[in-house]
């Protein structure tokens, strides 16, 4: 190893020493200076270039918010020298500041075409020649009164897959905005909903970041929220369900036996241990009517959102009518 290493190091030396080599280092730093003269020829051509630049609004007291926000970025395109373009636009961040004081009255910040143009000239240098702006002009509605605090109502429409349950209607994770306006519009509002959601077969419990419906002339802060959706696994449940009677006459009433049965359904998992039973299980006085002996159908008249597949494992049960 020893011995190639000297090899190499002496083949190195005698490459050094050739002419071919200084002629090739030689050939090397003309090409050098050679671009280094055309790249300060290119620079002092004008060239047209385009550029995002940042838009700040300074010295914006707290009080202000702003119903439609100025826009953080716009394009400027302009023409000057490769060396002015050089450092006002790429080797620094364009930023074009514009003074609150100076635009800020009654409700109202507004910005004319021109003094956009000097605002943009000031920060590339008057020798640029500005070809086009993307916002020429600003108009930009703005309110000192405190926002009005209101609840956020979620607008959805979601389902999981076989075996899985929405265990509760989607919650927005902060449940209220702050809500501005420079019209009386403001007064009327009395919540804020979400743009709809629309997700099917939900395995797992889900957030999503989310909108809300814009209302015209009036901010909401914050513009979106998080909403989660709750989805869990079903399990069955048996439980013991009182059986109420219905439509029964005044002077009368229903004796009923028994009076609670036993019904199976299936449930989040989260609500196994509940001691409510979320089902209500009824017989109709009018049946007395449609059916001869002593027993009347039972069935169930209605059962709890998150409740699937409810069953009865009763058909019917005796009664006794009693006129008091």
């Amino acid at each position: 190893m020893g011995n190639k290493l000297d090899t190499a190091k002496e083949r190195w030396r005698g490459m050094r020493a050739s002419t071919g080599f200084h002629n090739f280092v030689l050939f090397l730093a003309f090409v050098a200076v050679a671009s280094l003269f055309w790249l300060i020829l290119s620079l002092n051509d004008n060239v047209t270039r385009t550029f995002d630049v940042q838009l700040k609004i300074d010295n914006v007291p707290d009080s202000v918010t702003f119903i439609n926000d100025p826009p953080a970025m716009f394009h400027v395109t302009l023409r000057d020298k490769g060396t002015n373009i050089l450092r006002s636009g790429i080797l620094s961040h364009p930023r074009v500041g514009l003074n609150f004081r100076d635009y800020g009255e009654n409700g109202i910040f507004r910005v004319t075409k021109n003094d956009m143009n000097a605002a943009v000239k000031s920060a590339f240098g008057n020798s640029a020649q500005i070809t086009s702006v993307s916002i020429d002009s600003l108009y930009l509605h703005y309110t000192t009164d405190k926002g009005r605090r209101v609840p956020i109502v979620v607008v959805a429409d979601v389902s999981a897959i076989s075996g899985m349950v929405i265990s509760e209607a989607p919650k927005p994770l902060q449940r209220s905005a702050l809500i501005y306006s420079y019209s009386e519009v403001v007064d009327t509002i009395t919540r804020v909903y979400t743009q709809p959601i629309v997700k099917r077969n939900l395995s797992t419990t889900t957030e999503l970041e989310v909108p809300l419906k814009s209302i015209p002339t009036v901010k909401a802060v914050p513009s979106s929220v998080k909403v989660q959706i709750s989805v869990e696994p079903l399990v069955k449940k048996e439980s013991l369900a009182t059986v109420t009677a219905h439509n029964v006459p005044e002077g009368e009433s229903l004796l009923l036996f028994p009076n609670r049965v036993q019904v199976v359904y299936y449930v989040p998992m989260s609500l196994f241990n509940s001691d409510l039973v979320p089902i209500d299980v009824s017989v109709d006085y009018q049946d007395i009517y449609k059916f001869s002996g002593d027993r009347l159908p039972v069935a169930i008249r209605s059962f709890a959102d998150y409740v699937e597949s409810p069953r009865i494992m009763t058909d019917s049960v005796e009664y006794t009518l009693v006129k008091q």
